[in-house]
């Protein structure tokens, strides 16, 4: 670690002038990539071997900070929790929060909220008035995430798609009935030259009393990462203000709003 005193950081269009007394550090990161842009996705060209929103913006804002992230896309999401509450990678990016996860991990502010659905095969559809209406079915779910607040718990769904391409493929063919995922999680995907969200058969809808969930950044409690949180939401909070987070975006999601 080293001191820095005040610097301008002309950083890919996220320019800060900082005045820190307190130590530059290198912190981990971990995102599991998807199938492709705009959050994150492989692409062999790049240095990391990872592009899209989060490789461009977040270590740009870190640097701003007087900081270097070094972001990892090798872990699965679940085993990505798992290494940060285990204080072996500093940061998980775009983590919900719920109860459980909150006993071991200090979240950021919300980053982004989203839009609670239900996603079945239009020849069976189903009639959803309120979250606890999902038990009245089978359900599936990605490996790893948390389904807390569609009053699901673990156990409750099978949750062994480790891709939404599958998580789909699985409800095709009828290996469950639904499964649930905010709005904007599915529209962004591709397979090919086909979006999952256009995929023949497939019809969604709301669950009415589902609170919308937010992304956040997460470190483990007590630790040095956690204890850049308030810097990190200032700083985040001042790049959509400018609208620089906006242009790291539309790079490579131009037409979805953030």
């Amino acid at each position: 670690m080293r001191l820095r005193s005040c610097l301008t950081l002309p950083l890919a269009g996220l320019a800060s002038t900082l005045c820190m007394a307190a130590q530059a550090a290198s912190f981990t990161a971990c995102a599991e990539p998807a199938d492709g842009p705009p959050w994150l996705y492989r692409d062999a060209s790049r240095a990391n071997g990872l592009a899209s929103f989060t490789a461009d913006f977040w270590p740009v804002l870190f640097q701003a900070q007087g900081h270097s992230l070094t972001l990892r896309g090798d872990l699965p999401f679940k085993r990505c929790l798992r290494a940060v509450a285990a204080g072996e990678v500093d940061f998980v990016l775009g983590a919900y929060r719920d109860e459980e996860r909150a006993r071991e991990l200090a979240f950021s502010e919300p980053l982004r909220t989203l839009t609670p659905q239900v996603f079945f095969r239009q020849d069976h559809p189903l009639h959803i008035q309120a979250r606890a209406d999902l038990r009245q079915w089978r359900g599936c779910g990605m490996n790893g995430s948390s389904y807390a607040h569609y009053g699901l718990n673990p156990g409750d769904l099978d949750q062994g798609a480790r891709s939404y391409r599958t998580l789909i493929e699985k409800l095709m063919v009828g290996r469950c009935d639904y499964f649930v995922e905010e709005l904007e999680v599915i529209e962004r995907l591709d397979h090919g030259r086909q979006r999952l969200l256009e995929t023949p058969g497939l019809a969604h809808g709301p669950v009415p009393d589902v609170p919308r969930p937010s992304l956040h950044l997460a470190a483990r409690l007590g630790s040095p990462a956690a204890a850049e949180m308030p810097a990190l939401n200032a700083a985040y909070a001042q790049s959509m203000k400018s609208g620089e987070l906006l242009k790291v975006w539309r790079r490579y999601a131009p037409t979805l709003p953030y």
